[in-house]
């Protein structure tokens, strides 16, 4: 704990001890919050993400998942900057899920230090020891549950903090074939923070405010994180796109867009979303293309998307 906090040991902590729900599904969860004489203060939470929108609605993802967060490598599904980090628990520990039941998230240990940062200024050596904390309270978890084995130090496989892109007109959030609107052109809207490195998803940011993205692009590859939009891929009915029999499903609206498509490798989730509907021509566009191009990047294409209304 020392190493978080700059090796000062006179931190106050406070928590609520891990329970499970045995009567729900909600699985286990638990809170710990750390707190520095000298202001700094760090929350840790255990939990089970959820299949609404990213685990407990939009605000995990659009803080856990953030462009300005690095996968944290060596096949691990988590991420970490220098304010976020987060750890799924294996599933050889918890077991994988039954296919028969509603589809829940993985079980993860998160870690998060106050107010979210957006720049493209991660400190890398916070960021590490956030991403070895994850990993160390992931192993002693595990050790708690009696299952055998332990994750290494991630730290040697992660790549550099992502830094803003300066995008070419037909390569928005550097993805080839998929062209940036009039709009984004016109009035320059920032310039996007991609994911760096392979890991269980690619996000695109742009004009993130209060934690929060003006329009985000994202590919979750990972089936086990995948399975946090299933809910929201079902509950667009009234809007749905179509693809070809059996690719997926998925829909749009006029400030967000989604296709849940199933891939060789299990179902992967592609999304589109503004923070308003000033735009749903965009938005619609943005979708089939983004979602051809970057089924051809990872595999799973050809997909081509058909819109409701003749889009």
């Amino acid at each position: 704990m020392a190493a978080l906090f700059g090796g000062k040991r006179d931190i106050e902590t406070s928590e609520v001890p891990i329970t499970s729900d045995r009567i729900g599904n909600e699985g286990p969860s638990g809170e710990c919050r750390l707190r520095s004489p000298r202001g700094r203060r760090i929350t840790v939470q255990a939990h089970r993400l959820d299949n609404w929108f990213g685990g407990s609605g939009d605000r995990w993802a659009d803080e856990f998942l953030s462009a300005r967060l690095t996968p944290l490598g060596g096949g691990l599904l988590g991420m970490a900057s220098d304010t976020r980090a987060w750890l799924a628990v294996p599933d050889g520990c918890v077991g994988r899920p039954n296919p028969s039941d509603v589809p829940n998230g993985p079980t993860v240990i998160d870690l998060e230090t106050g107010w979210t940062v957006y720049d493209d200024e991660v400190d890398t050596e916070a960021r590490d020891e956030l991403a070895r904390a994850v990993v160390k309270l992931v192993n002693h978890y595990m050790a708690d549950l009696g299952c055998t084995g332990t994750i290494a130090d991630p730290v040697g496989e992660m790549p550099a903090p992502p830094r803003f892109l300066d995008e070419k007109k037909d390569a928005m959030c550097g993805v080839k074939g998929l062209p940036l609107p009039g709009a984004y052109q016109r009035e320059g809207r920032g310039r996007p923070l991609v994911t760096r490195g392979d890991g269980p998803v690619r996000t695109c940011d742009r004009g993130v405010l209060f934690g929060h993205p003006g329009l985000r692009l994202m590919t979750v590859e990972d089936p086990r994180l995948a399975v946090l939009y299933d809910g929201l891929s079902r509950a667009g009915a009234k809007e749905p796109v179509k693809a070809g029999e059996g690719d997926g499903r998925g829909f749009v609206r006029d400030e967000m867009g989604m296709f849940q498509a199933e891939c060789q490798t299990g179902p992967v989730t592609f999304l589109v979303r503004a923070d308003d509907a000033d735009r749903p021509g965009d938005i619609r566009t943005l979708l089939t293309r983004y979602v051809a191009a970057e089924a051809d990047r990872i595999g799973c294409g050809p997909l081509r998307l058909t819109l409701p209304g003749g889009g």
